[in-house]
């Protein structure tokens, strides 16, 4: 689906409407929302144990079960080639 959106694109301009529409999972404002939740656990687990507050923990929290999810299914393909 790609290819011709990027052919399309290199010959007109895209507007809004030649785009697909995303997921409910990938729009931006629930995952803003996981984001802000889990850096506001990480805020407070870091004051509570005196060290300072890491993004990637928050990062981590956020969007490490689609990554593995679709690592794993990667690997479990990969292996059974």
């Amino acid at each position: 689906w790609l290819k011709p959106l990027f052919t399309y694109g290199k010959k007109n301009d895209l507007k809004e409407k030649d785009l697909h529409n995303a997921l409910p999972q990938d729009l931006s404002g629930p995952l803003g929302d996981a984001l802000e939740k889990n850096w506001m656990r990480e805020l407070d687990d870091a004051h509570n144990k005196k060290r300072s507050p890491k993004l990637f923990n928050a990062l981590r929290k956020t969007f490490i079960w689609p990554f593995a999810y679709y690592g794993l299914g990667n690997v479990i393909g990969s292996s059974l080639r």
